[in-house]
């Protein structure tokens, strides 16, 4: 159903006796209210600092590695990040990160093919201490090193293209300079038709450099690295980092004017409060969406601890009907479709945790349906379900979480 406005368009005339309307004709309708856009619904998840610092006039240094084939292209990327700045603000500005500047650094070291976090920490601080024409750290330097094909890494949570791909972290220098810096290794392109090796690597790379300019300290001092407490259903996926929110989303990697390659469109709290495409810039228009109304309070696990969150509360067995508040920001070309999603079984080949149905899987802004969550076994952590929305070439996504208590 659409949600209507409230109009209050008649005017009484004065006087005794029967009273009409002015320009009542003494039968005829009154024409419909408009829809409202978008319809109500509940809220989308806000990126949330835990009071870290982050990059005021960040400071790119892009390490590439002589005889890669793609060391042009990481040198165009590390240019193109810096002159077209509408890519970048667009990303990070409403967070407190300033423009970007970079420079390039070619180093004829040949890497090993396996190396560890401690490697990568070891490599900077003997450039950082002993080479005079590498550039030298503060707050706002960000060393991005984009290894060659056959390079991996192993950190504390798994291996380069493997477990993950790139990532960014920090290390203390001295007492008074940490050292910020991202890993971007050689991972595979997917197998979507057009997408090269240097589309991969600049994706992965855009993701990292954003996420080391909101959250530059992780582990020692975080700031954007999680979501509001009742939204922790959206970082269970992929992460609470602003790239990480959007990561898992199939449309979010663009090539914008000005650019050679993707890079990744990333959460925007202005734009999900206002109800627009939370991946920015350049997000779908008109943005539509299909919300579950949850409200339980459930405890999930989130890198690495419990914490509590709104979500549906069911023991093994059980199942609850709930509300899908379907909304759009201005109208649609038509209804769009609504798909529902066990993420246990669909992304991480677990034996099903839900049983997800819907009584119509057809709606559009202001129309309610009901969403049936079953619990089928109890998951660790926690189990994820994604409500899909398609519309012509446009897929928009909404997480839930379901746990026992």
């Amino acid at each position: 159903m659409f949600v209507l406005t409230a109009l209050l368009a008649s005017a009484c005339s004065g006087g005794g006796g029967d009273q009409t309307d002015a320009g009542d004709d003494g039968g005829a309708d009154a024409a419909p209210d408009a829809p409202v856009y978008p319809a109500p619904h509940p809220p989308m998840a806000q990126a949330v600092s835990l009071g870290g610092p982050v990059m005021a006039s960040p400071k790119l240094v892009a390490i590439s590695f002589d005889g890669d084939s793609l060391q042009s292209d990481v040198d165009a990327f590390a240019s193109q990040l810096a002159s077209v700045p509408s890519y970048w603000s667009g990303a990070v500005g409403e967070y407190g990160v300033g423009a970007i500047a970079s420079s390039t650094f070619h180093s004829s070291d040949t890497p090993a093919q396996d190396l560890t976090d401690g490697d990568v920490r070891t490599w900077l601080t003997d450039e950082i201490q002993n080479d005079a024409s590498f550039p030298q750290p503060d707050g706002d330097t960000i060393y991005t090193l984009f290894y060659p094909d056959g390079v991996n890494v192993t950190a504390g949570f798994g291996v380069t293209c493997n477990e993950f791909q790139g990532y960014h972290d920090s290390f203390p220098l001295t007492a008074s300079v940490n050292v910020v810096y991202a890993i971007v290794p050689r991972c595979p392109p997917p197998p979507v038709q057009g997408v090269t090796a240097a589309d991969q690597m600049t994706a992965e790379a855009s993701h990292e450099i954003v996420e080391a300019a909101t959250d530059p300290l992780p582990s020692q001092q975080p700031a954007y690295i999680t979501v509001d407490d009742a939204s922790h259903a959206w970082e269970m996926l992929a992460g609470g980092e602003i790239g990480d929110l959007c990561a898992g989303f199939g449309d979010v990697f663009i090539t914008p004017t000005g650019f050679d390659h993707l890079v990744q469109r990333v959460w925007s709290n202005a734009a999900a409060a206002a109800s627009h495409d939370p991946c920015q810039p350049q997000g779908a228009s008109p943005y539509f969406n299909s919300a579950p109304v949850v409200g339980d309070t459930i405890h999930v696990a989130v890198a690495g601890q419990t914490v509590a969150t709104q979500g549906v509360k069911l023991l093994a067995g059980q199942s609850k009907t709930i509300d899908l508040d379907l909304y759009s920001d201005a109208p649609t070309t038509g209804p769009w479709k609504i798909s529902l999603v066990d993420i246990s079984s669909a992304f991480f080949g677990e034996q099903p945790a839900l049983e997800l149905s819907v009584d119509s899987d057809t709606g559009q802004n202001g129309d309610v349906r009901q969403l049936t969550v079953k619990l089928l076994r109890p998951r660790t952590g926690g189990a994820i379900f994604w409500v899909q929305n398609d519309l012509g070439s446009t897929s928009t996504v909404w997480l839930g979480a379901v746990n026992t208590n």
